[in-house]
């Protein structure tokens, strides 16, 4: 019907404008994201294009589908793929900064505590002491003093003269 031809021509419209102008007020991110991915691509755009201009010599010839007409139109946009990442980009972006931004703060807190903190040397130093008191006297281990730090997370499989993990171990005892 001509209502549905006119509503459609004025979506189309809308939607274009807004792409062109880089503006996120009008279209929501889900649909500019959808229109982002599903956007004509170059050899789509060759097959309108040849059907636009064999059909304008022709009477009767079968004009476009709503969909090709909106991807013709969508294609009319100066650089549309660039603009509409960009409209995406801007929308997610503060976002983004915000999750690196709790990430370093969680690292740089990390970092304080290994630094300043009493717990973690204390921690270390039994390591050192376990393993040293393990290691001597040992001269298949070379009567290694000192660890490197890819030993910790071995930690949990060493085992105990009585075939016990130290957690199993730990487990059984408390």
């Amino acid at each position: 019907s001509a209502a549905d031809f006119c509503l459609s021509v004025c979506v189309c419209v809308c939607v274009c404008a807004a792409i062109l102008n880089l503006d996120n007020t009008v279209v929501d991110l889900e649909t500019l994201q959808a229109l982002y991915e599903n956007r004509a691509q170059h050899d789509e755009l060759e097959k309108i294009e040849k059907h636009i201009k064999s059909s304008k010599d022709k009477e009767g010839s079968k004009p476009l589908d709503k969909p090709e007409q909106f991807l013709h139109q969508l294609s009319q946009i100066p650089d549309f793929s660039g603009r509409v990442f960009c409209i995406l980009f801007q929308s997610t972006f503060t976002e983004c900064i915000s999750s690196v931004q709790r990430k370093l703060q969680i690292l740089q807190r990390v970092c304080k505590t290994l630094q300043s903190g009493s717990g973690v040397l204390q921690v270390l130093g039994l390591v050192l002491a376990f393993g040293n008191f393990m290691n001597g006297g040992n001269r298949t281990r070379g009567q290694a003093d000192g660890f490197t730090l890819d030993i910790l997370p071995k930690l949990k499989d060493v085992k105990s003269s009585v075939r016990q993990t130290h957690t199993q171990s730990l487990d059984t005892n408390i």
